[in-house]
């Protein structure tokens, strides 16, 4: 069985197939719809696993107060105390149900499909390099600007799942909130929130972490981080370049454009 429909270039009719009719409805349909992405393994055992340090952080007075000593970086923590281990394990802890919720929520909404299609090897060493790029960075920056504000939350981790995902569909049309934008482009509106949370007056040591996250998420991810790879695409940079300066000094095709005419 064959359909037409009227075809928006002109008011054409087209002739579609039965197969066509269906694909396009179902395109249409996949487009209007929210996707809700399934809960992975290792996605399940992230978060029943923060959660459960959470809640014994809340429940257990003693273990509270040896998360805030031994657990949460800082610069005193690092340098003055040699606590390097809080370079990870701030990862691990919440200073509340929301910000473990949050995190929670946005690591299963982009984290899924990573999951789906990585090992679960590839998973957990992503996530924990994620997470100590973020505690470098929120190290760095306090060394910088010279405060000392302990930090907690799994917060680099899922940025850095974030920019592995908009990496993936870099230029992919996604639905953010039903709007559609690129991979690219929803990386930048994460940024820019982080900016906007930052001249709100949220702390700006949480968002150190975020952007470290971010970056050593978007290094792995695109593997920009292999000096075989950057010099492969320094060397295709400069062949495009040189083939650009090559067809605009080509004499050639110039007097053939013009012989066309005479």
């Amino acid at each position: 069985m064959r359909y037409m429909v009227k075809s928006p270039f002109r008011g054409h009719l087209l002739h579609i197939s039965d197969r066509d009719a269906l694909l396009i409805e179902a395109t249409m349909a996949q487009q209007l719809q929210f996707y809700w992405p399934p809960f992975t393994r290792n996605i399940k055992i992230t978060l029943v696993g923060l959660f459960t340090l959470w809640f014994a952080s809340v429940m257990i007075a003693p273990l509270g107060a040896f998360v805030d000593d031994y657990m949460l970086i800082s610069k005193r923590a690092v340098i003055d105390q040699g606590q390097v281990w809080t370079l990870i394990t701030y990862a691990f802890w919440h200073a509340d149900f929301t910000h473990l919720l949050f995190n929670g929520f946005v690591l299963w909404m982009f984290g899924a499909e990573l999951d789906q299609r990585w090992s679960a090897t590839r998973w957990w060493r992503f996530t924990l390099l994620c997470a100590l790029g973020g505690g470098l960075t929120i190290l760095a920056s306090q060394l910088i600007f010279s405060t000392n504000f302990p930090t907690l939350g799994f917060s680099a981790a899922v940025m850095g799942v974030v920019a592995a995902f908009a990496w993936r569909h870099w230029n992919d049309r996604l639905n953010l909130l039903f709007l559609p934008v690129t991979g690219k482009t929803m990386l930048l509106v994460f940024i820019g929130l982080d900016i906007l949370f930052v001249v709100t007056g949220r702390e700006a040591i949480s968002i150190a972490g975020h952007l470290g996250g971010m970056a050593t998420g978007l290094l792995i991810a695109s593997d920009y981080w292999r000096p075989s790879r950057i010099k492969r695409a320094f060397i295709r940079r400069r062949q495009r370049r040189n083939l650009k300066l090559l067809r605009s000094k080509d004499p050639d095709k110039t007097s053939s454009d013009r012989s066309h005419f005479n």
